[in-house]
Formats: structure tokens, C-alpha cells, sequence
């Protein structure tokens, strides 16, 4: 039996824990999902679209490169593109374990007024694929920063375009009609927690067993 299937076995009284969460979750989603504007329709399609990104990430990495030297920034690309994989690949596991349809094919989301900006895809959403790689992406490049430079001022300026970035992202699933709210608070998380622990797994690893290759 699927986490959904249990989870719909277990009647929600009134004011339990889980039922106030789902109602709130589907209210807040649907908040954001019916914000109407030309403008937001029009942007947040492009913000949830990961290839307009691809410009930012090879800016990014020549950043890098530039800030720390070519070793170190291969270094960090190799960690941050492991810690992509094992996100997403992690994110399609939960996925199809915990079954939860995402906003566009909930029926109650629907018949409540749910617009549906972009292909509705996959059934499931939880928890948000957008919303853990681009978190751990942000936490590899940080961690990374930060070992090399600590935390001056210009780590501070990149903590905030990148907080700014991720929400932004985040934020622009739920509008277009693919994620609950939930789905991106879980899957921020996700990626925060797997990407730090790849990123200190591979610093250890380089700093152990291949010191002058960093230095």
C-alpha cells in the first residue's frame, strides 16, 4: 500500500493535525496559483523553465573558475553536478512511493479555480524536483565558497541572490499550476540537506586523498 493509499485509509477529523495542514497547503496554493496579472502570467512560465537557466549556470561556473582557479572550479562542478543527480534521481523515487497527484491533476485544486499555465506532465509532485536541485545547487556553490573564502562579504551577496534565485523558482511552480506549497518547503529541504552532505563527502574526499589537486 502506497503512503497516498494510507493516508486516505485515516479519516481527518476536525482540527486534527494532517487535515489542517492539507487545507492549509491547498489554500495557500491555490492563493498563490490565482494571483491574476498579464505580467506574472506571461514571466513565471519562463522562470519554471530549466533551460532558460542553462546562460546563468554557465556564467556561474566561469564565476567560479575565475574566483577559485580551473582546478577548484572543476572540483565544484563535479560536486554540484553529483549532488544534481542524486537529488533528482532521490526525487523521483519519493515520488512515485508517496503517490500525491500534483495541483493540476487534483481534482478538488481544479473545481477550485486552479489555473493550469504549463503541460500538466506527470501525475505526482512530491516533492518538487525545481525546488530540491536548485537548493542544492545553491548549498554545493556556498559550501564550496565559503571553505575557500569564508563568509565576507561577497559570500554574503551570493547567499542572497541565491536565496532570492531559489525562491523565485520555487515560487514560479506553484503559480504555474505544478506544485503545492508543501511540495517546495519538503523538497527546498531535501535538496539543502543532500547537497551539503555530498559537498562535505567530496571535500573530505579531495582534501584526504588529493590534496595538491586543490592547491
Amino acid at each position: 500500500m502506497t503512503a497516498t493509499c494510507l493516508l486516505e485509509a485515516v479519516p481527518f477529523r476536525d482540527g486534527a493535525l494532517a487535515g489542517t495542514l492539507r487545507d492549509a497547503d491547498r489554500a495557500i496554493t491555490l492563493a498563490i496559483n490565482n494571483f491574476d496579472s498579464v505580467f506574472t502570467d506571461a514571466l513565471m512560465p519562463v522562470i519554471s523553465n530549466r533551460l532558460v537557466w542553462v546562460p546563468f549556470y554557465l556564467l556561474l561556473f566561469w564565476y567560479i573558475c575565475r574566483r577559485v582557479g580551473f582546478k577548484r572550479g572543476v572540483v565544484i562542478l563535479v560536486a554540484v553536478a553529483m549532488c544534481m543527480l542524486a537529488i533528482d534521481q532521490f526525487a523521483n523515487l519519493i515520488k512515485a512511493s508517496v503517490q500525491r497527484f500534483r495541483p493540476c491533476w487534483d481534482e478538488f485544486m481544479v473545481n477550485n479555480g486552479l489555473k493550469i499555465l504549463e503541460k500538466r506532465g506527470g501525475k505526482y509532485g512530491f516533492f518538487s524536483a525545481h525546488a530540491a536541485t536548485t537548493a542544492g545547487l545553491a548549498t554545493s556553490v556556498l559550501y564550496f565558497v565559503k571553505k575557500c573564502y569564508g563568509e565576507g562579504k561577497k559570500f554574503r551577496l551570493l547567499s542572497f541572490l541565491f536565496a532570492f534565485w531559489v525562491t523565485g523558482v520555487s515560487i514560479s511552480r506553484v503559480y504555474v499550476g505544478k506544485h503545492f506549497v508543501g511540495d517546495i518547503i519538503v523538497g527546498a529541504f531535501a535538496g539543502i540537506i543532500i547537497a551539503w552532505l555530498i559537498s562535505w563527502l567530496v571535500h573530505w574526499a579531495i582534501t584526504k586523498f588529493f590534496p595538491k589537486f586543490v592547491n
